[in-house]
């Protein structure tokens, strides 16, 4: 916190990420008292969906969606 306090707010960049999948459900269910519950539910992961932005001062700047991890997208720039 020193640091920050340091530097011109101008200078300064807060970066967020967020995603989701296509596959997010509800974790539980009902049916009547000692029956089993049956539900269809797909062990795969079939479309994930990232969000990053970087907020300077109180502009939204760089926001960035695609299809994909983030790790996938931080290795890719990695290589540059």
């Amino acid at each position: 916190m020193k640091i920050i306090a340091t530097k011109e707010p101008q200078n300064l960049v807060y970066i967020d990420e967020s995603g989701i999948d296509n596959t997010e459900d509800y974790p539980y269910g009902y049916c009547q008292k000692g029956q089993r519950f049956y539900a269809l539910k797909s062990g795969k992961k079939i479309q994930r969906i990232s969000m990053i932005a970087a907020l300077n001062g109180r502009k939204i700047v760089v926001p960035l969606t695609f299809e994909g991890h983030c790790n996938m997208l931080i290795n890719g720039l990695s290589s540059f």
